[in-house]
């Protein structure tokens, strides 16, 4: 490319979670590899701003504890110390990130002063799921920008299997609108298909980045400890139980590290809150790391971390996925009595090949989506 082109793309980048700013990390990287200007679009919606958040989840995914002034009070008083800490942790771990100047909140906005670029692309993560108040955000299928407007999707995500029949009509029309569509999840492509659209499969961003790229942001320092890691995102007490139990049988100590700071009463070693680099340093060093993530997933994968997956009981639809294009469902933990999973190490030089393969396969489809 003689002159470089401005991808300006838009996704899941400000929540407080370190999947969500490490695939915004890993998409501005491989579009960099490219010979692309590339900027997230600081889109930030007003409902889910920390001091609204938990208002929101409040009236949709947490409607059991607006039951009355007592369970509302509650919620309140314990949940927004949780998003405040982490936010403000957070707010640091983004400036990997390259985003536009202005920050916006609405789709009205972004309609009234649309960021300068060649190509707008939607990113990954769960761009095309519902947001905090339960319904699907326009902006993410790029719904303020004109028809002229190049526009592309890498690895989106539906998030689940499937899509609301209230919501089909809607999504049809917006991907419509699209020069090209590339989803993450083999369930998302059928959707695509299903709506008439034609969509192609490619692997998440993170994983464009080889292990030793992601080594270049994990601190060089000494592990003087064996453990297993415990990365649990979704409450699940039976989860919980058994990674206490699966440390003791294999005589190692257990850790467990996350973002939310009234995780601390699980079982486990807690490691709040750590910087990115040292997120990543934990899952490379563990004996065995146990999740319910999708990028912790990844990042096992890409670190070779032997796992064991404990799908959530919704949108386990993006684990699945992956483990089905490694060869490696049987990572997926069936029953809380059996400790003998990761008795069978995966073979990552197997892996490692496979996904260097898809690797150049999505490079490439990347690229001819950006074009000369």
């Amino acid at each position: 490319m003689d002159k470089k082109k401005t991808v300006a793309y838009l996704t899941r980048h400000a929540v407080s979670n370190y999947g969500s700013v490490l695939q915004a990390y890993a998409t501005q990287t491989a579009l960099e590899k490219l010979g692309c200007n590339a900027v997230c679009i600081d889109y930030y919606r007003t409902d889910e701003k920390t001091e609204n958040i938990v208002d929101t989840r409040l009236k949709s995914v947490s409607a059991k504890w607006n039951k009355n002034a007592l369970t509302r009070i509650v919620f309140k008083a314990t949940q927004k110390p949780v998003y405040k800490f982490a936010d403000k942790r957070f707010k640091e771990y983004r400036k990997i990130v390259k985003v536009t100047d202005r920050e916006f909140n609405s789709e009205e906005e972004l309609k009234n002063d649309i960021p300068k670029a060649d190509i707008y692309m939607t990113g990954s993560d769960q761009v095309w799921n519902t947001v905090v108040c339960g319904k699907i955000d326009p902006v993410y299928f790029l719904s303020f920008l004109p028809k002229e407007a190049k526009k592309i999707a890498y690895a989106a995500s539906f998030g689940g299997a499937s899509v609301a029949d209230s919501d089909k009509e809607n999504i049809k029309n917006w991907l419509e609108q699209y020069d090209e569509v590339t989803i993450r999840e083999n369930s998302g492509v059928k959707i695509a298909s299903e709506l008439g659209i034609n969509a192609k499969q490619v692997l998440d961003p993170t994983f464009l980045l080889d292990k030793n790229e992601w080594e270049k942001i994990i601190p060089n320092r000494s592990c003087n400890e064996k453990y297993v890691l415990v990365y649990q995102l979704h409450p699940n007490k039976q989860f919980d139980t058994y990674a206490k139990k699966f440390a003791k049988k294999k005589g190692l100590k257990l850790y467990r590290i996350s973002h939310c700071f009234h995780h601390f009463v699980r079982s486990g070693k807690f490691i709040c809150c750590p910087s990115i680099g040292e997120f990543l340093w934990y899952i490379k060093n563990a004996e065995y790391f146990l999740t319910d993530s999708f990028h912790g997933t990844a990042f096992s994968i890409g670190l070779n971390t032997q796992f064991v997956d404990v799908l959530p009981k919704s949108y386990s639809e993006r684990i699945s996925s992956i483990l089905q294009l490694i060869g490696y469902e049987n990572r997926i933990l069936k029953s809380y009595s059996n400790f003998d999973i990761a008795n069978e190490k995966i073979d990552f030089n197997i892996v490692n090949e496979k996904i260097s393969e898809e690797r150049a396969k999505s490079f490439a489809i990347l690229k001819s989506m950006i074009g000369d």
